[in-house]
């Protein structure tokens, strides 16, 4: 059976009932690299040469999956007498799963991908006694064992976050293996759906979390300001936190300092999130905020480079 896939997300079923390699299963088609198939646990995506990478390993009956390709396809899978033996039919596996954290992702609606990496400095310190997790408050909403990567000789983590909104603040912990301690990591991310960062040749680093003695006092400027993902291709989420109702000017401009875009929104005291849809060529641009007081007064700034890419 011949299943027309468009370019984008599409949802697919599994119709043989023998499990299958990604690679085997995904044979009729010519996927670009950075598409992505994911299911319920775990996720893989195409690198070019190497195939199809990450922590979804087989395709099994009855399963669904979520399948990101560049460009429009025929998919088809192969007959079992062409395996060369069958042996991934004896094969139950379909994901790495994890040892120290497991979370349940029928209870969430929507989920997001990523490729990461321990970092020390610029270095990928990743090793296989680490686990990573991410959590919202106290409730975690994915893991993530480190994964070995033959090709680059290193280890990285394919990590599935699960959520039921968008825009929900995400922090991370690793978990060592060899020694039992949990430690918290220093980045900080927020959800939106269906969104992937990173790939095993440049995974969104991840750092130890340092502890620093300070006076108390309040920073002289708390406004922040956020874009994830980052590069994007069609669409962002813009965040940023105020102290009171105010109006946040907002200014696009590209490297030679030209404006491009302004644009202004109302927002309430703590996080702000709304989705951005630049109608801009794929460049770099510089996305600067100011924040206003009811009497139209500037507060102070912040400023963030971004990367609009080709979809």
């Amino acid at each position: 059976m011949n299943i027309p896939l468009s370019n984008g997300w599409n949802w697919i079923g599994y119709l043989p009932n023998y499990p299958l390699s990604v690679n085997d299963a995904l044979a009729s088609l010519s996927p670009a690299g950075g598409d992505i198939i994911k299911g319920q646990y775990g996720f893989a995506q195409f690198i070019p040469p190497y195939g199809w990478i990450g922590n979804l390993n087989y395709l099994v009956p009855p399963q669904g999956y979520q399948l990101k390709l560049t460009g429009a396809g025929t998919l088809t899978y192969p007959p079992k007498n062409l395996l060369g033996g069958g042996e991934v039919a004896a094969r139950g596996e379909t994901e790495t799963g994890t040892a120290y954290w497991n979370v349940n992702p029928t209870q969430f609606e929507n989920s997001m991908t990523l490729v990461g990496m321990y970092a020390n400095g610029e270095q990928n310190a990743t090793a296989a006694v680490h686990e990573i997790g991410a959590f919202s408050g106290a409730e975690l909403r994915g893991a993530a064992k480190a994964l070995y990567i033959e090709p680059l000789d290193r280890y990285v983590f394919f990590l599935t976050v699960f959520s039921n909104s968008s825009g929900e603040q995400l922090h991370f912990k690793l978990h060592n293996s060899e020694t039992g301690q949990v430690s918290d990591l220093k980045e900080t991310l927020f959800f939106a759906p269906q969104q992937h960062q990173g790939n095993i040749e440049s995974p969104v680093p991840f750092t130890a979390q340092t502890t620093g003695v300070g006076n108390g006092s309040k920073p002289a400027n708390p406004f922040l300001l956020d874009v994830q993902p980052n590069p994007f291709a069609d669409a962002t989420l813009i965040r940023f936190n105020l102290v009171r109702d105010q109006e946040v000017q907002f200014t696009v401009t590209d490297l030679q300092g030209r404006e491009m875009q302004r644009f202004r929104k109302y927002a309430r005291p703590g996080w702000n999130v709304f989705e951005w849809q630049p109608d801009l060529e794929c460049r770099v641009y510089f996305l600067e905020a100011a924040n206003h007081g009811r009497r139209g007064g500037a507060e102070g700034g912040e400023g963030v480079g971004t990367r609009l890419r080709p979809p």
